[in-house]
């Protein structure tokens, strides 16, 4: 006698279909990456900084940006959160912020906390912003207000 004609087809099917979107769940929470651009808070337990006043430069065709804080903290091989006085400048602006997210391979700055943008003519305060590509190209954040002089 057959063994595979006696088998409860319904069954079969309704198994298969829970194994395969278990394995679909499983792969979904364990072999997508997060998102890099997703800012989690960073609450540090000893209150000791890795970098005392670091300071460093984003350069790009266009521009120089120095980049100074008040204290720094390894967060992987790439990343470090500037925190306390956080400080972009460049000839043409600055931006003043803290705990700011810094990727050293990707040169990428991001924060979700309040933070002023000042030039010549205008000045952004927002809730956190961007700065990708080199500093080429800054993203604010939130509700952002816009002042002209």
């Amino acid at each position: 006698m057959n063994y595979l004609l006696s088998l409860n087809k319904r069954l079969v099917i309704i198994l298969s279909f829970i194994s395969f979107f278990s394995i679909i769940v499983i792969f979904l929470f364990n072999y997508l990456p997060s998102s890099n651009f997703e800012l989690q808070k960073i609450e540090n337990q000893n209150e000791t900084s890795d970098i005392l006043k670091p300071k460093f430069s984003i350069n790009s065709k266009k521009q120089k940006i120095f980049v100074t804080a008040n204290e720094g903290n390894f967060l992987t091989k790439d990343e470090i959160i500037l925190k306390k006085n956080v400080i972009f400048e460049s000839d043409n602006f600055k931006i003043y912020a803290d705990n700011v997210i810094f990727n050293k391979k990707t040169l990428v700055a991001k924060t979700d906390d309040k933070s002023k943008f000042v030039s010549n003519n205008s000045t952004i305060n927002s809730n956190g912003f961007d700065i990708i590509e080199n500093g080429n190209i800054i993203n604010f954040k939130g509700k952002s207000l816009l002042l002209l002089k």
